[in-house]
């Protein structure tokens, strides 16, 4: 660390339903961490099967290790609001059970933390992976940081319709997660995002490339599924997020008002760029979507959805989507069948780049951007 006296400290939350399988190897990852003070609280939220058995043998390995369980099943929201209202270092992390940190990240992170006191919190590269085996990591490219004003980095949230972070590379300083507050159960599929939006309105964002700092776990039992995120289900979650934001933390922004109709201009864009691919697979959808872009930014979507009905809707249109409509189900039902299809692409072109030596990409699966200097 660059400063003389006691060490950072770092309280990690782990909330556990049904992972069992994977904690050991999450709360392991946590603790390969040289240069900071770890305290671990791993809650099981209950689980029916064995896992709390699992969870009960972990204090026996290392006493930095905390477990508890709760008496009834409280969800993954409540869970984590309870783990990070009893988190007493000075930083904290929260992490599913299912997923893992990259060895040195707590390091990294909050050295970069320490030296930038205005910052709320600090994220890092992520690496999706599927299986029961963390991703070896070979060789990586050399660590840099941008330092974003918050406001700068929700304008870019807002342009770009979604945050990108994943969750697993976020170390938060705990005194700004105080005045935060916990995760708004209002928006069970977006609770993080709105976090992340939130934080960034009491303080700067770090943004790391370099080193990959977190490891997410793509598999179909993931605690934050349950809402099919097809469609137009994903945008909704987005523009709740966004909405919860402005009406909870948006009066410490700058131009909050022009930031959520950026967002909801984003948010339509998306909307209709998939409404095409939705008028082959789901006629339903495709009218969705239409109505999403409309409802977000009328005046952008009015004559880009009227100009998507008139090509789309037209007889000739029709007729040949409904010859191609026996191919068309048959691709979806492909595409249903192997939804972890993406993160095997993923995980094969990570296992290239490792071989090769090339750049670590981003958990969407584009190249990182170096960013020097100051934010913008």
């Amino acid at each position: 660390m660059t400063s003389i006296g006691p060490r950072p400290t770092v309280s990690v939350v782990v909330p556990c339903y049904k992972y069992g399988q994977y904690v050991q190897q999450t709360v392991t990852s946590i603790l390969r961490n040289e240069r900071v003070d770890i305290d671990v609280l791993v809650i099981d939220d209950c689980s029916p099967d064995d896992s709390w058995e699992v969870v009960q043998a972990l204090p026996r390995f290392d006493t930095r290790v905390r477990v508890v369980r709760n008496e009834r099943n409280q969800g993954l929201i409540a869970t984590a609001n309870d783990g990070l209202d009893q988190a007493e270092g000075d930083y904290v992390v929260l992490l599913s059970a299912d997923d893992a940190l990259a060895p040195g990240w707590l390091d990294r992170g909050v050295d970069l933390l320490e030296r930038t006191p205005h910052a709320t919190f600090v994220k890092g590269p992520v690496r999706v992976f599927e299986g029961p085996h963390l991703p070896t990591l070979r060789k990586q490219r050399d660590l840099r940081s941008v330092v974003w004003p918050g406001r700068d980095w929700i304008a870019k949230s807002c342009d770009q319709g979604v945050t990108d972070v994943r969750s697993p590379e976020v170390i938060v300083r705990t005194s700004a997660q105080r005045q935060a507050g916990g995760y708004n159960p209002k928006v069970p599929y977006s609770s993080d995002m709105e976090m992340w939006l939130r934080l960034a309105s009491l303080g700067d964002v770090i943004e790391v490339t370099g080193p990959v700092s977190a490891f997410y776990r793509f598999h179909p039992s993931n605690m934050s599924r349950g809402k099919d995120l097809l469609g137009v289900g994903e945008l909704d979650s987005n523009d709740d997020a966004f909405d919860e934001w402005y009406a909870g933390a948006g009066s410490r922004v700058e131009g909050a008002d022009e930031l959520l109709k950026r967002a909801h201009r984003a948010l339509a864009v998306m909307a209709v760029a998939r409404a095409p691919r939705a008028f082959l697979e789901d006629p339903p959808m495709f009218q969705r979507l239409c109505e999403f872009a409309l409802e977000k930014d009328l005046l952008w979507a009015a004559p880009q959805v009227a100009k998507l009905r008139q090509r789309l809707t037209s007889p000739l249109a029709v007729r040949a989507r409904d010859r191609l409509t026996p191919l068309t189900e048959a691709v979806v039902q492909t595409r249903r069948k192997v939804p972890h299809l993406r993160a095997r692409v993923g995980a094969y072109t990570a296992w290239v780049n490792d071989r090769l030596g090339t750049a670590d990409h981003d958990a969407t699966g584009t190249k990182a951007r170096h960013m020097n200097g100051e934010g913008r």
